[in-house]
């Protein structure tokens, strides 16, 4: 374990984004920007859809619509939101091969982050894998926080106790996301070894690999990418408000057009700021020892240890 200087990484990723930070904007914000479009789209289809479906159920009651009709509306439905889960996953692939060009930017210093490396970093990803890996997660977290949500569910009637299970649910998801973390990078240092393996040792490998780290980490994401956000957006977001407040159309756009823009900004130092920390930190990591007891061997894969 090797923690963080936050002074030396604040230091080190301004400098790792200077020259650099042009070239790598515009196609993270391009992607980041059609990501947001397709999902607006899939949304307003779904949202159409909706209502369609309870105009249609209100037409039956009066008999002026077929229950046939009602069934198509509801595949439609399925469609826009199975559309708009494939957007989210493939924006997901380029969220990794974001942090990847920026990992192999900090390793070696000729490497640059352009839209002609970020896809070559995309082509070379294996998609099957790295789903598996985030659905693992998912679960994972989802397995976590379903006590509390029982308990707030059977303990509705009592608000306070909703409201504890509610916080309680949100340390949970904050700490799993801590310990998971790393889990795309320490997959990426080990994908060789994960042919015909589970995905979920690369979350147990995260899991030790942030052992003693975690708060180290938070603190430094805090302060690099959480809180520049929260800042930019408050301010004009807060803008935004203001004009729909006081009906001033300009203040509406400009508020939430300039808080938009700042989000996308900001998003080449959100990669780099979690590629550099792994980048920081695994030096004085056993990868070996962080997967110790994870991977299968290869009689066992095949069913030769079933013969011995």
């Amino acid at each position: 374990m090797k923690k963080v200087s936050l002074k030396d990484f604040i230091g080190e990723l301004r400098a790792s984004l200077k020259g650099q930070y042009t070239n790598a904007l515009w196609p993270i914000g391009g992607f980041f920007i059609i990501f947001i479009a397709l999902s607006l789209i899939c949304l307003y289809f779904f949202q159409g859809i909706a209502s369609s479906i309870m105009m249609s159920l209100m037409m039956v009651m009066y008999g002026m619509a077929s229950m046939g009709a009602i069934g198509f509306a509801f595949l439609e439905m399925l469609v826009a939101l199975g559309l708009l889960l494939a957007v989210r996953f493939f924006y997901g692939f380029f969220q990794v091969a974001f942090q990847y060009t920026y990992l192999a930017r900090y390793r070696d210093d000729s490497q640059k982050v352009s839209a002609s490396s970020i896809w070559q970093q995309y082509k070379r990803l294996n998609k099957n894998q790295l789903w598996r890996l985030a659905l693992y997660a998912g679960l994972f977290i989802f397995l976590w926080t379903l006590p509390l949500d029982i308990v707030g569910g059977l303990l509705a009637k009592y608000k306070v106790a909703v409201i504890i299970c509610r916080v309680l649910n949100l340390i949970v998801v904050i700490w799993k996301a801590l310990q998971y973390s790393q889990g795309y990078f320490v997959y990426k240092d080990k994908r060789p070894e994960f042919l015909g393996q589970s995905m979920r040792h690369a979350l147990t490998a995260s899991k030790r690999f942030m052992k003693g780290l975690k708060w180290n980490y938070l603190l430094v994401m805090i302060v690099t990418v959480v809180l520049p956000i929260v800042i930019w957006t408050a301010i004009f977001g807060g803008l935004g408000y203001y004009g729909i407040y006081t009906a001033t159309n300009f203040c509406i756009w400009l508020g939430f057009i300039l808080a938009f823009l700042g989000l996308v900004a900001w998003l080449p130092v959100c990669y780099a700021a979690t590629a550099l920390y792994y980048h920081k930190t695994a030096p004085a990591q056993d990868l070996d020892k962080d997967f110790e007891g994870t991977f299968k061997s290869v009689e066992v894969l095949t069913g030769q240890a079933d013969k011995k």
